[in-house]
């Protein structure tokens, strides 16, 4: 079972602490060593958040001295600062060959940190200096699958951003959670920089910042969301709670006279999809983007570190044609006394050509509901299933969400002929649901 993420103390002295409800206004207590390096000058901005950081072993310095702030800091070593103070622990041997940060990668990839990323495990992809943009993707995904915090909606984004324009439509959502927290703040001249590079100083202060909410930077307009299941206002065809609606009008059972099991579809069905006939993903740069993805808000159960059961909101981003009966399906496996806890929830990402660059595909809890080559048995992604594990996090097949996935013409990409869905051939992904039959 994932490790859930307790109440983070860094020593008995720390006041400022996370609870479900809230932080603590405490001040941040002193490190318990001194952290004093010659290239950080006592008046600089970053000063106080590298001094934190250093003294409690979150970066380090050099042996020469120094901390380097101006440096930049790479993807592996950004993915190691957010497995620290998201208290991640290991849980099965990876091979640090490739790279010394691929446990981190691990853990933060399994946790769905790195949803809506292409970011390999490679050598080549860890030592590449991190971007603002990236950094927003693992911090949204991190405050709401690893701190459990809903998310913020800015009531004018465009205006507080004065570059706006330039934001690729992927990465807009990130940007919002991440600057609507007060987390990574814009330049003096109103402008974002997502493509920029992040220096060390700049991440000591994303790193407290996220770490300890009493310190994020306030942000006037930001409102955080909580609520019922709905679509948010501007997110999709109508705001509002979205009406109950009869299943068998949903897009995935209208879908088979557009696509076939294998997923080819044909003109009419790209049209209604990508708005194209000739398109058949979306890649995450289309400037007509937001015509077809929307982002729809849910409500799941989950269970805190006391193992009490508790409300999530979550945006779910997802194609227009699917928005209603994403949420039509959220609300009854909410609405069910089974109260299938969810941690971790991912839809639209634009790693590949398949149907989650659709905008028709959802991964929910991939920890404990892994992708396995079922001709090895070898884990792809993820760690166990209901197969092996008796955790509340597993989809089972006779569970409250395959059943209500189906009765809405979606697949389970963990259907086998033994448990009644038609499944894969050679591999088994059993966080993965899609408009396919197959689940594919």
């Amino acid at each position: 079972m994932r490790k859930k993420r307790s109440i983070r103390v860094f020593a008995l002295t720390l006041a400022a602490v996370f609870a479900l409800g809230g932080v603590s206004a405490a001040a941040i207590p002193a490190g318990p060593q001194d952290a004093n390096f010659s290239d950080v000058p006592a008046d600089a901005w970053y000063a106080e958040y590298v001094t934190l950081c250093a003294s409690w072993g979150i970066i380090n310095g050099y042996e020469d001295g120094t901390f380097r702030p101006d440096a930049d800091i790479t993807r592996g070593e950004f993915m190691k600062l957010l497995t620290t103070i998201g208290e991640l622990v290991p849980y099965k041997v990876i091979d640090t060959s490739v790279h010394w940060a691929a446990p981190y990668w691990d853990l933060l990839n399994d946790n769905g940190v790195l949803w809506g990323l292409d970011i390999p495990c490679t050598r080549e992809a860890l030592n590449t200096a991190i971007t603002r943009y990236e950094m927003c993707v693992m911090l949204s995904n991190f405050c709401s699958n690893v701190f459990s915090e809903n998310f913020v909606e800015l009531q004018n984004l465009q205006g507080a951003i004065a570059d706006y324009s330039s934001i690729e439509s992927k990465y807009v959502s990130a940007v919002e959670q991440a600057y609507g927290k007060g987390i990574l703040t814009g330049y003096d001249d109103g402008g974002f920089h997502g493509g920029e590079t992040m220096t060390r100083a700049q991440a000591s202060a994303v790193v407290v910042r996220t770490a300890w909410p009493v310190e994020r930077v306030e942000v006037s307009d930001a409102s955080e969301i909580v609520g019922t299941t709905q679509q948010p206002s501007g997110g999709g065809e109508s705001g509002g709670t979205v009406s109950p609606m009869d299943p068998s009008t949903s897009f995935a059972w209208q879908s088979r006279n557009y696509i076939d099991a294998w997923g080819h579809v044909n003109a009419e069905g790209r049209q209604i999809l990508f708005g194209d006939a000739n398109k058949s993903y979306f890649n995450g740069s289309e400037p007509n983007l937001a015509d077809f993805i929307t982002t729809v808000q849910v409500q799941t159960w989950d269970i805190n570190s006391a193992g009490e059961y508790y409300t999530r909101t979550w945006n779910l981003q997802v194609n227009k044609a699917v928005a209603k009966e994403v949420v039509a399906i959220f609300e009854e496996i909410y609405a069910s006394s089974e109260r299938f806890p969810i941690h971790a929830l991912g839809g639209a990402r634009y790693t590949d050509t398949m149907r989650h660059s659709w905008g028709c595909a959802i991964d929910i809890n991939p920890v404990e509901n892994y992708q396995v080559d079922t001709t090895t048995w070898t884990p792809l992604t993820g760690s166990f299933c209901y197969k092996t594990s008796d955790s509340p996090y597993c989809i089972r097949p006779d569970g409250i969400v395959v059943q209500t996935f189906a009765k809405y013409g979606w697949g389970w990409g963990g259907g086998t002929a033994e448990n009644g869905y038609t499944g894969w051939t050679t591999s088994a992904d059993y966080m993965h649901f899609s408009i396919l039959e197959s689940g594919g």
